[in-house]
């Protein structure tokens, strides 16, 4: 389910003192809930006794602040999305704590997702998907509510084979989740041809998925990086051998398997012209355009993306917020 680990330097230790009480409440309901840790662990970081340990997680669990997740945020959260929101005119930013293990941002990314598909799905909402290890990870917490009406539609084209790095696997599973219908472009992510991919967006079923995606009340995004720990190069969805001539093009990141350089623009590539997905340019059609994504090798990217697509929401981590609006070096 991992992504890119985040560089080691940017681990976050917990201070053993300060902040409010409901602040340290929140954090070790994230540490145990979230980041896995053991209570033992919590305990000895935080320099208290196992059991205080174990009543602040009862008292969490009493007060409704866990219900299978975390549903209040820190003050500095708050300040950190006020501030985001500002610089990026976003109409709302969601910042998680960045976590103690350097291999779960995408799972805290993932964990916000949740929260916020539970909070905006209602009866005949459209929602469209990308694919990747932060949307992947936002399943595990996805809780199960069948709705009436809506439906979930896969913004990029599939693989051969059905492992997690398949993009339809998340919006199938959010279709179960949401026991909504699930629509698919059923064509390779990359296929050999301009022309090919031509031929295929001339086919009526998936003139009908690309129009429904175009009609969205929701868009749900993430964005890589151009490195090859990076899940579209990792898993070879696209060959790593490209990344040195991507780079050569201008491209920093890529957004449904699309592209594009500092400025959001697509970078000259052939590869641009053989990927089966929804052109991001359209997104701006879909009535609200959410991102998530998190990680400091990742904050050009993100950047570039918010060129790319007019993003609405922003769902991301401490760490990186603090990167994106210039509080932080990456030294």
């Amino acid at each position: 389910m991992k992504d890119r680990q985040p560089d080691s330097r940017t681990v976050q230790s917990a201070p053993r003192n300060g902040g409010n009480s409901s602040d340290l409440e929140i954090k070790i309901a994230w540490m145990y809930y979230i980041e896995k840790f053991t209570q033992e662990e919590i305990a000895e970081r935080f320099g208290l006794s196992r059991v205080k340990v174990m009543r602040i997680l009862s008292a969490c669990a009493a007060d409704g602040v866990v219900v299978t997740r975390i549903n209040r945020p820190a003050g500095a959260q708050i300040r950190q999305e006020r501030a985001l929101e500002a610089r990026f005119g976003l109409s709302a930013a969601i910042v998680v704590p960045t976590p103690e293990r350097d291999q779960n941002v995408e799972r805290a990314i993932g964990h916000a997702v949740a929260n916020y598909l539970d909070a905006s799905m209602v009866n005949g909402t459209k929602l469209a998907v990308g694919g990747g290890a932060t949307l992947y990870g936002s399943l595990e917490f996805i809780s199960r509510r069948p709705l009436e009406t809506g439906c979930v539609i896969g913004l990029v084209g599939n693989l051969p084979h059905s492992r997690w790095i398949n993009p339809s696997i998340v919006a199938a599973r959010l279709a179960d989740a949401f026991g909504i219908e699930s629509y698919q472009i059923t064509a390779p992510v990359v296929v050999d041809s301009p022309d090919l991919r031509d031929l295929l967006w001339q086919q009526q079923a998936l003139r009908l998925v690309r129009d429904l995606a175009l009609e969205a009340d929701i868009a749900l995004l993430t964005v890589g990086d151009l490195s090859r720990d990076a899940t579209i190069f990792r898993h070879e969805i696209v060959s790593p051998d490209l990344i040195a001539p991507l780079k050569r093009k201008g491209a920093v990141a890529n957004v449904l398997c699309h592209f594009i350089d500092e400025k959001g623009a697509l970078v000259d590539h052939p590869i641009n012209r053989r990927v089966v997905a929804i052109d991001l340019v359209d997104l701006n059609r879909c009535k609200e355009v959410v991102l998530a994504a998190g990680g400091p090798q990742k904050v050009d990217a993100i950047k570039a993306a918010l060129k790319a697509v007019n993003v609405t929401k922003l769902i991301t981590d401490q760490r990186t917020a603090d990167l994106l609006i210039g509080t932080l070096g990456q030294g």
